[in-house]
């Protein structure tokens, strides 16, 4: 059975979460990825593991790197580079998550490899894109959801007549901006590739991604809010400042996701909380705000978190229990989706996956390999590109690999 992606040849030069995560999704849909990182940092990037018998193994690398091939290449060193051009011929994407001006620096640029193979596609996913005040920058993607207007949103909430409440934002669990980024990219590549399948010179072209940018293209209700000429964020019912959209505390000291945004829902809501007496005061403002806000926490305090779900949930409520990890891993919904898969580690044994989420029918997604070991393809490449095992050995003693 053929993937979506067969024959597509992608190069990563890319390290940490989002070029990664970008390409693991690549491969997912089938593309062949060839992984390639320096031999003088071998170090893993994030250092969590499994271990057993002896042995360990990255378990965030055995999520993000499945269905990869992994090589080395010193690129400040000459022969590698030549190497890497030789590569270059059979390949159809490059991403790379440099610094801008480094791949320039190391000759492995878009402007140097397309004349190499002119079809060539060639993605820059950094953190501010290639051009700004700010391209040079270093950072991370805190700093990144810091900028947008995100992190601003991701506070307590304003609570009516208090304030000069300090109401400090709060450190967000997920990393929107790199994955946001990685899921741009990836949708940047395909175009390109479908664009360049229709083009009569088979052409391929440069992408730019910023996580900045990326980042502040997930807002368009906070934009919304602040372009109109209302240009009142407070009145953003998204954001916290609403109770029928809002986090509340069960009994057992649990919390629910009340989401009653639409009118049927809230209204829904009310008769399943006993309080059909709030229906009409869904959008009150000021002090009668702060009095639904009360009393819906009354209401949701009376009973344990298992109690509201058995009487919500399954009542068009938009009402949801909150899950750590450990609970959304066993979450029914998560389960019956088959988002988590187990393998068998040649070393380790059995470890878990996080699987993929895009669901087609005729080409269905698959795992097919699991994370290789640093270099484990260096071989297999440089033989595809005939070299020799003589060839090979002296690659290893000049530290070209």
């Amino acid at each position: 059975m053929t993937l979506p992606l067969d024959n597509i040849r992608v190069v990563d030069l890319s390290r940490m979460l989002p070029g990664p995560y970008c390409s693991m999704i690549l491969g997912d849909l089938g593309a062949e990825i060839i992984h390639i990182k320096n031999p003088n940092y071998s170090d893993y990037d994030i250092p969590v593991f499994y271990k057993e018998n002896g042995k360990e193994i990255n378990a965030f690398d055995s999520i993000i790197m499945r269905n990869k091939k992994s090589i080395t290449l010193n690129f400040r060193l000459k022969k590698a580079r030549e190497i890497f051009y030789k590569l270059i011929k059979k390949v159809d994407v490059v991403l790379e998550s440099f610094r801008p001006g480094i791949a320039e620096k190391l000759g492995i640029d878009y402007k140097n490899l397309v004349n190499i193979n002119k079809g060539i596609i060639y993605c820059s996913l950094t953190g501010f894109g290639q051009n700004g005040p700010y391209h040079n920058l270093a950072g991370h993607n805190l700093n990144y959801v810091g900028l947008s207007g995100i992190l601003d949103m991701n506070r307590k909430r304003e609570i009516y007549g208090d304030y000069d409440k300090e109401r400090p934002p709060i450190t967000p669990g997920s990393h929107s901006a790199a994955t946001s980024g990685a899921f741009l990219a990836g949708i940047g590549i395909l175009s390109a590739i479908i664009e360049r399948e229709r083009n009569p010179k088979k052409v391929g072209q440069y992408i730019d991604i910023s996580m900045l940018d990326s980042a502040f293209s997930l807002i368009p209700i906070l934009a919304a809010f602040n372009f109109s000429n209302n240009n009142n964020n407070n009145n953003n019912p998204l954001h916290g400042s609403a109770p029928y959209y809002q986090i509340y505390k069960t009994k057992d000291n649990k919390y629910l996701t009340i989401a009653s945004f639409e009118q049927k829902f809230w209204v829904r809501l009310c008769e399943k909380l006993g309080r059909k007496d709030l229906e009409s005061s869904q959008f009150v403002q000021n002090e009668e705000k702060e009095y639904l806000f009360n009393e819906l926490q009354k209401e949701i305090s009376k009973k344990t978190q298992k109690e509201w779900i058995e009487i919500l949930t399954n009542k068009d409520t938009c009402v949801f229990p909150i899950n750590n990890f450990n609970q959304a891993c066993n979450d029914p919904q998560i389960k019956a989706r088959n988002m988590i898969i187990e393998k068998i580690h040649s070393d380790i044994g059995k470890i878990k996956i996080i699987n993929s989420p895009i669901n087609l029918s005729r080409t269905p997604i698959k795992i097919r390999t699991l994370a290789p070991k640093l270099g484990e393809h260096t071989e297999e490449i440089l033989k595809e590109l005939n070299y020799t095992d003589e060839d090979i050995l002296n690659f290893r003693k000049m530290n070209i690999i």
